[in-house]
């Protein structure tokens, strides 16, 4: 491609951006003020996560401390009285204790039923009745009857009473021991939820620190990652220009080698399949031939007027091409047609 690039000059490519470089250069450096905000910030997340935690534990050791008077207390005070309301409400319905309340039950219905016998004894007396009649018999024996059972009575009554005193000292008992021990066991659970506490916030701190420590190695990570895409983005645009100039000589010299191939082979020997032309004059009268541009990019690259015909147009002439180019080759035969046929129409009118 020497002779090309002595008449187009040798391929240049596109010079970069600057711009491009530089605002990869400040991505890399926003990413390194971002990696040392987030050290920062995760300094302060790990220092309030330890002074969060040193209060809690303080918070701790003033609730273990309420834990081990409540616990001192109820061991040297309540204790004892538990033990001894516990020993009093097992033993309280013991044989003794019943045989000792129907005894006093039984007394005390003999000591009614007495006097009740004295109160009869006047009434009888008052009416005329003898103490040793059969009337007066008759009223004694019926209120020692009505006394025996009145005291049988009164005993088992007061022996179901203590029993069921018993039981009820028991169940106390029971109650008591259960709850007694609540106030220590709530403090030390509010202690060791203290200590927890603290220690979930002093793990949160040092996470968040960590997460902080991460999001700015990341962010300066992705800064120098767009530092080296933007570098390549711009040799990727340098190689990008330079194979498209070297793209766009190849097809001018590979269609000028092409029409100079044709044109040194252009021997009877070199051709087959030999027929009369169609009217190349007629075909040439058809085609529209007008003055044009290239597309930007395209052909020559955009920008400078031609005159020719159109591909679509020359094909549907000549049935020749493919309707997107036309040959050289073609293009110089059909010319060269419609010449001879044209100057037989001048030989014929110089003639007339």
């Amino acid at each position: 491609m020497g002779l090309l690039s002595f008449i187009f000059g040798k391929p240049k490519t596109p010079k970069p951006d600057p711009n491009i470089g530089k605002a990869a250069i400040m991505q890399a450096e926003i990413g390194m003020q971002a990696q040392k905000d987030a050290r920062e910030i995760a300094d302060q997340q790990l220092e309030m996560g330890r002074e969060y935690q040193s209060w809690m534990m303080e918070r701790a050791a003033v609730t273990d401390g309420w834990a081990a008077e409540d616990r001192s207390r109820y061991t040297d005070t309540f204790v004892p009285l538990q033990d001894d309301w516990i020993a009093e409400a097992t033993s309280y319905d013991s044989p003794e204790r019943k045989a000792m309340a129907a005894d006093e039950a039984v007394a005390d219905v003999r000591q009614q039923f007495a006097l009740g016998r004295q109160q009869t004894q006047r009434q009888e007396a008052s009416m005329g009745v003898r103490p040793g009649s059969g009337r007066s018999r008759s009223s004694a024996n019926r209120m020692q009857a009505t006394e025996s059972l009145g005291a049988a009575g009164a005993a088992n009554a007061a022996r179901r009473n203590t029993e069921a005193t018993g039981r009820q000292l028991r169940a106390s008992a029971i109650n008591m021991g259960a709850g007694l021990a609540v106030n220590p066991a709530t403090s030390r659970g509010m202690g060791t939820s203290a200590g927890t506490t603290g220690m979930n916030a002093a793990v949160n701190g040092i996470n968040s620190a960590g997460n902080s420590i991460m999001g700015g190695a990341n962010a300066a990570m992705a800064g120098q990652q767009g530092m080296i895409n933007g570098l390549n983005t711009q040799f990727n645009q340098q190689m990008a220009g330079y194979n498209a100039q070297n793209a766009f000589l190849g097809d001018i010299a590979g269609g000028l080698g092409t029409a100079a191939g044709f044109a040194m082979m252009s021997s009877k020997d070199a051709k087959t399949n030999k027929t009369k032309a169609m009217s190349s004059l007629d075909a040439i009268k058809k085609m529209p031939v007008e003055e044009w541009e290239y597309k930007k990019g395209m052909g020559d690259g955009g920008g400078k007027r031609h005159v020719g015909p159109y591909a679509e147009d020359f094909k549907k002439a000549t049935g020749l091409g493919n309707g997107k180019e036309i040959s050289v080759i073609d293009a110089m035969g059909v010319t060269m047609g419609a010449v001879q046929e044209l100057a037989g129409k001048v030989d014929k009118l110089a003639t007339a």
